[in-house]
């Protein structure tokens, strides 16, 4: 008896846990250096009509925010980079200097400081929307038919929207026109 209780017990909480991590938005399928099109509407053969957003900060301890729309799920990863000083190294460098009217080339050291880079990723647990006046939740699954209407209706330009960390802590970001235009495609009712 203890075995089967146990056994079940572990079912369950496993069950939960399992659970708990369906209720939020799931990774992006495609990665920042990803060859695809991006803001482009695509045939998926795993996804359907999607299209995929990148926002990214061009430096190197930037950030990379990538996305996936379709009528099945919006999917959303957020990478970025932090750096330690972890030593100095020694470099020779060279200059031409001038002395006495004659030009020669000097050769000092100097020391470089050597980083160590590691990656983050993370999901938010829910993505907000403004759009036409109205505010919108979404957190896993397929897309509502409301939120889907309201973004095949989005007025054309970026549009921003509101991240929402399992923390609270909140991260507003910018969609690009491109994928704003698109979604009147991947979201607009069938007929």
């Amino acid at each position: 008896m203890k075995k089967q209780l146990f056994g079940l017990g572990l079912s369950v909480g496993l069950a939960l846990s399992l659970g708990s991590f369906a209720e939020a938005v799931q990774p992006a399928p495609v990665e920042g250096n990803a060859n695809v099109q991006w803001s482009k509407v695509i045939s998926d053969p795993f996804d359907g009509i999607v299209v995929y957003d990148k926002n990214f900060s061009p430096s190197d301890r930037g950030f990379v925010f990538v996305t996936s729309w379709s009528k099945g799920s919006i999917r959303a990863t957020y990478t970025w980079y932090e750096s330690d000083l972890v030593g100095y190294k020694t470099v020779w460098r060279s200059r031409w200097i001038q002395r006495k009217g004659k030009k020669f080339e000097e050769r000092y050291s100097e020391q470089e400081p050597i980083y160590r880079y590691t990656r983050f990723d993370d999901t938010p647990k829910a993505i907000l929307f403004a759009v036409n006046g109205q505010l919108y939740t979404y957190e896993d699954g397929a897309i509502a038919p409301e939120l889907a209407n309201a973004l095949a209706s989005a007025p054309v330009g970026n549009m921003r929207i509101r991240l929402v960390w399992e923390n609270g802590k909140t991260r507003d970001i910018e969609i690009g026109k491109g994928t704003v235009e698109a979604w009147k495609t991947v979201f607009k009712e069938k007929t």
